[in-house]
């Protein structure tokens, strides 16, 4: 079992930044929306270095604009997958807010490399742990860069043996 900490505790001195922290971050809408918030700026105010990954950029553009096309999807009674082709201009306008948050990222982290020993640590972590891909693919990265703390809102990477995940309380 991972060491699971809360957004008030002791800091690590390098944090692994995972999807669903950078959502919460950037989505005013979000329940945790402040605490993430508050959390990144506590991160920064204490001098943590923050990494991230190709799968955070991934997974959060991916985010952003399926939520606009589903707006829109809901709004026209559409499915979201048709607004990408009958209504362009939904997605353009979601990438501009993805450039936003790409920009601030590459501002307030380092982007992590995926290495093949990490390809090969992910999967012996969904073997190991019965973690989803993307989620092994965070953690591997992470370890292979002898990262062993993660800022998360997934519960799924406390099965992981030997990493502390900073959670909201």
């Amino acid at each position: 079992m991972a060491e699971r900490r809360n957004f008030h505790d002791a800091l690590e001195p390098i944090v692994y930044l995972n999807s669903s922290f950078v959502i919460a971050h950037c989505d005013r809408g979000d329940p945790f929306h402040l605490e993430c918030r508050d959390f990144f700026s506590r991160l920064q105010a204490e001098g943590v270095i923050c990494v991230v990954s190709d799968f955070v950029y991934n997974e959060v553009a991916f985010y952003i604009l399926r939520q606009a096309l589903m707006r829109e999807a809901r709004r026209t009674g559409q499915r979201w997958e048709d607004i990408l082709r009958v209504a362009p201009h939904v997605f353009q306008e979601a990438m501009n807010r993805v450039e936003i948050v790409r920009a601030d990222l590459e501002r307030r982290t380092i982007a992590l490399p995926i290495t093949e020993n990490a390809r090969d640590l992910a999967f012996t972590l969904m073997r190991q742990y019965n973690l989803l891909p993307t989620d092994a693919y965070h953690v591997a990265v992470a370890l292979d860069a002898g990262i062993s703390a993660f800022v998360s809102l997934d519960e799924d990477l406390l099965a992981v043996d030997g990493i502390t995940v900073y959670m909201p309380v």
